[in-house]
C-alpha cells in the first residue's frame, strides 16, 4: 500500500478553464486554500499572473495565445514531475493543447467551467461582451473531453465546486512507486553483501577507460538498485551519480560511499529527474532498467538523455529481450509488457528501440542479441545490449 510520501511525489495538475469571467479565479483560489489545509505541496498559477512570468510580449493573435498555452503546459508538467500539486486557471481554449497535457502530464486533471453567456456579461468586468453580439464558437475550441463539467451560474456555490473537483483522480497517475514496494522488500535485507559487479559492468569498465584514459569518466547509472555495479565504477576512481527508486537501496549505497566524494545516489524517476538531466553524462549506463518502465517512459529518458549525454558520450544498455523464456508468462498489461509475481516487466524489442533511438537523434554504434551474456545456474536469459550515441559524434 502506498504511504503518505509516497503520495506527496506523485505530483498533479488542476487544470481549471473557461470563457473570461466563468469563475476559474475563483474557484482556483478556493480549492487551493481547502487543499492546503491538507497538503503543503500545493501551488497556485493564474492566467493573467502568467502572463508577466512567461513573456509579456508575446501577442494575443491566435497564435500567440497557442504559444503563451504550451509555455503554461511545460511550465505545470516540470512542476508536477517535482511532486507539487498544480492549480492553474486558465483560458487556452485550443485543442492541442489540451491533448497535449492528456498525453504527457501525468496526474491530469481537467475542469471546465460552463457558464451560461448571461451570467459572463454580469461579470465582465474588462469589457469584452459589451458588444452588440458575440459568437462565442467563432474562435474557440470548448473542451471536448474534460474530466468534470461545471455549470457555474450565479445559484452555485463555490464550495460544492471545489467538493466536486476533489472528488476526482487522474485518469493517469505518475509510476513512480508502481514497484517500490517490490524493490525495497527485494533488498531490506541489509545483511545481505552486495554481489560481484555484473559480467555487463566489466565490460563497459574495460571499453571506459580505453576511451577516456587520463580522465576520471561521469557516469550516471539509470536504477542502480543495491549498487554492485555503481560501487565497481567509484571503486575504481569514477565519478557516478546513481538513481534507483528504493529508498532502501539509496539509504544505504550513501551510508556505504561517505569516504567517496566522486558518489552521489538519489533516490527518483530515472525517468524525468529534471534536476539530474541538467549536468552532462559521459557515460549513461543502464543494466536491467529499460524493462522496468513503459514505452512512453522510454520516449521521455531517451529525449531527456539527449540533453543530458556530452557531445562524445555514450550510453551503454543491457535489457531482457522479446526472446527471452521469461517472455509471456502472467497477466499481459501491454505490448511485450507482463506482470508476473507480482513484478513489472516490459521485454524489449530490438527492432522498435533502435528504430526509436534513429528517430530521437541517436546512432547504434553496436548490438548484440543473445544468450550468455548473464549466465548462471538458474538461468541463461535472452539479452540485447547496445552501446548508442548521438549522431554525428
Amino acid at each position: 500500500m502506498m504511504n503518505k510520501k509516497d503520495d506527496d511525489l506523485k505530483g498533479r495538475v488542476y487544470w481549471i478553464t473557461g470563457l473570461s469571467g466563468s469563475g476559474k479565479t475563483t474557484l482556483g483560489t478556493a480549492l487551493y486554500y481547502d487543499l492546503r489545509r491538507k497538503r503543503s505541496n500545493v501551488l497556485l498559477l493564474d492566467g493573467d499572473l502568467l502572463k508577466s512570468l512567461v513573456n509579456d510580449s508575446i501577442g494575443y493573435s491566435p497564435n500567440d495565445r497557442l504559444r503563451r498555452g504550451k509555455q503554461y503546459s511545460k511550465i505545470c508538467k516540470l512542476l508536477a514531475e517535482q511532486g507539487m500539486w498544480v492549480i492553474i486557471c486558465t483560458i487556452a481554449m485550443f485543442d492541442e493543447i489540451r491533448e497535449w497535457n492528456r498525453e504527457h502530464i501525468k496526474g491530469y486533471i481537467e475542469i471546465f467551467l460552463d457558464t451560461p453567456f448571461e451570467v459572463l456579461k454580469i461579470r465582465d468586468k474588462k469589457g469584452l461582451y459589451s458588444r452588440k453580439q458575440v459568437d462565442l464558437n467563432s474562435d474557440i475550441e470548448f473542451p471536448k473531453n474534460p474530466d468534470i463539467v461545471l455549470v457555474n451560474d450565479e445559484n452555485t456555490s463555490v464550495k460544492s465546486l471545489v467538493k466536486s473537483v476533489e472528488a476526482l483522480t487522474p485518469k493517469k497517475e505518475d509510476d513512480f512507486s508502481r514497484d517500490k514496494d517490490y524493490w525495497n522488500q527485494y533488498y531490506s535485507d541489509c545483511s545481505m553483501p552486495v554481489p560481484e559487479p555484473s559480467d555487463f559492468a566489466k565490460k563497459v569498465f574495460s571499453y571506459i577507460k580505453s576511451l577516456t584514459p587520463r580522465t576520471s569518466p561521469h557516469i550516471l547509472e539509470l536504477g542502480c538498485g543495491n549498487g554492485r555495479d555503481s560501487l565497481f565504477f567509484i571503486k575504481n576512481g569514477m565519478y557516478v551519480t546513481g538513481i534507483d527508486a528504493s529508498n532502501v537501496c539509496i539509504d544505504k549505497l550513501n551510508r556505504q560511499t561517505l569516504d567517496y566524494p566522486h558518489a552521489f545516489f538519489i533516490c527518483d524517476d530515472f525517468t524525468k529527474c529534471r534536476a539530474v538531466f541538467q549536468r552532462q553524462y559521459d557515460i549513461v549506463y543502464s543494466r536491467f532498467t529499460l524493462h522496468a518502465i513503459t514505452y512512453e517512459q522510454e520516449t521521455e529518458l531517451f529525449n531527456n538523455l539527449r540533453d543530458a549525454l556530452k557531445d562524445n558520450g555514450r550510453i551503454f544498455i543491457e535489457a531482457r529481450s522479446i526472446l527471452d523464456d521469461l517472455y509471456g508468462l502472467g497477466e499481459k498489461i501491454a505490448t511485450h509488457t507482463f506482470i508476473y509475481n507480482n513484478h513489472f516487466r516490459r521485454f524489449i524489442d530490438k527492432n522498435d528501440l533502435i528504430e526509436k533511438l534513429e528517430k530521437l537523434g541517436f546512432e547504434i554504434l553496436r548490438l548484440k542479441e543473445g544468450r550468455g551474456f548473464s549466465k548462471t545456474n538458474e538461468s541463461d536469459p535472452v539479452l540485447l545490449r547496445l552501446e548508442v550515441a548521438l549522431k554525428n559524434n
